[in-house]
């Protein structure tokens, strides 16, 4: 035998308790990018997540690779574009199996590039909504 829930509401608001709804929060998402192997890219070389959730980069090459959020290391003006008010940041070099991972809080579209490999068209975006 079962109580319905509206009974054991009254019931419970007869010992001055009361039942409310908890909202349901959903769990912030991870999104991976690899750096290539045999050539210099990000796979995926661009994403959209939204705010809170993180980007987890992780470096398989045996060769040094950078996640690099800052304009002033660019050698090309637009490859590393930032919202405004989000300050710059970078992995620094990464070595084989390093990861880095950012957690995005502010909405916009962010360029970047791996340092060591710009020239070769290394250079990703990250798209938060």
């Amino acid at each position: 035998m079962g109580i319905h829930r509206r009974t054991a509401a009254k019931m419970l608001a007869g010992f001055g308790l009361s039942v409310t709804a908890m909202p349901a929060f959903a769990q912030a998402k991870t999104v991976e990018v690899s750096m290539g192997r045999a050539k210099m890219v990000f796979l995926p070389a661009a994403v959209t997540i939204k705010v809170g959730e993180t980007v987890n980069w992780t470096n398989p090459a045996v060769v040094l690779h950078s996640v690099t959020f800052d304009p002033a290391k660019a050698t090309k003006p637009g490859n590393v574009v930032l919202p405004a008010g989000v300050a710059p940041f970078d992995s620094g070099e990464m070595a084989q199996d390093a990861t880095f991972s950012h957690t995005f809080t502010a909405k916009g579209t962010y360029k970047y590039i791996c340092t060591m490999h710009e020239a070769m068209g290394m250079v990703g975006t990250v798209t938060v909504t």
